[in-house]
């Protein structure tokens, strides 16, 4: 008997035979995987709509079958608790639930509504100070303050300078747009500028530049007018964002939340 008690194999085969005895008597039955109508109905609009065609009798079958076995598979799964700490499968459920709080349907968008949106965030729709002006582009330094010499003497600017991918001139550039062609600190230099006559040297990435500024045109706004699609999609996304953050503050309250001290 004490040997019998000893053997590990045997205990082994027991204890799993009673755990799959219990499991098969004791846990919850299967789900019924229940096809409607009209499940079947869309997985032929869905099918339509992918492909552009009328699903036929087999394909509708083997859409159909398709669809089983991925129910159930994604029943098993559930049951054993795979959905569990998966951080994708968290995502994807908060994702969801987000879409849920932002399709709240909102209001007619008045005239009055959108130029009161407008006017709130009238940062977003203001154009900064721009630069329009000409250029002359030159390897060193040196070069550019011969050529300045020469210009004030008379010589055609147009004459001087070295070709380069840049272009002869540029109108309505903004201190961003110049520092993502000329290199950062290229609108800097340009401030403080005098337009009507050729300045410099300048810097850039590329090398020294004599400068012509033709117009500094100082920040303005849009008017609405010009841009009412945008400010409307603006304002649609405004209120989604406002929607999914009270349907989060309102669950908050019915939650106590503790975080423990590190």
């Amino acid at each position: 008997m004490g040997s019998f008690i000893k053997q590990p194999l045997l205990w082994f085969f027991i204890i799993g035979t009673v755990l799959f005895v219990a499991d098969s008597r004791f846990s919850v039955d299967r789900n019924e995987i229940y096809v409607s109508v009209a499940l079947q109905d869309r997985l032929g609009l869905l099918w339509q709509t992918e492909t552009g065609l009328t699903a036929s009798s087999a394909e509708q079958d083997s859409l159909v079958e398709n669809w089983i076995q991925e129910e159930v598979l994604y029943q098993e799964a559930l049951r054993l608790g795979l959905d569990q700490e998966d951080s994708i499968i968290r995502r994807r459920l908060v994702q969801k639930l987000n879409f849920i709080a932002e399709s709240e349907p909102m209001p007619e968008l008045d005239e009055a509504t959108l130029e009161d949106f407008y006017n709130s965030y009238i940062e977003n729709y203001t154009l900064p100070v721009r630069y329009s002006f000409r250029q002359l582009y030159f390897p060193m330094a040196s070069d550019a303050q011969a050529a300045l010499r020469k210009i004030a003497e008379g010589a055609e600017a147009s004459e001087l300078g070295h070709s380069s991918m840049l272009s002869d001139s540029y109108a309505y550039r903004s201190e961003l747009d110049l520092n993502a062609t000329f290199g950062s600190s290229f609108a800097l230099q340009l401030k403080g500028m005098e337009s009507g006559s050729w300045q410099g040297p300048i810097e850039s990435g590329f090398g020294s530049h004599l400068v012509f500024l033709t117009n500094i045109h100082p920040q303005e706004g849009t008017p609405l007018s010009a841009i009412t699609e945008q400010v409307a999609s603006d304002y649609g996304q405004n209120q989604q964002e406002n929607a999914r953050q009270l349907y989060l503050d309102n669950l908050l309250k019915e939650y106590d939340i503790v975080v423990e001290a590190r």
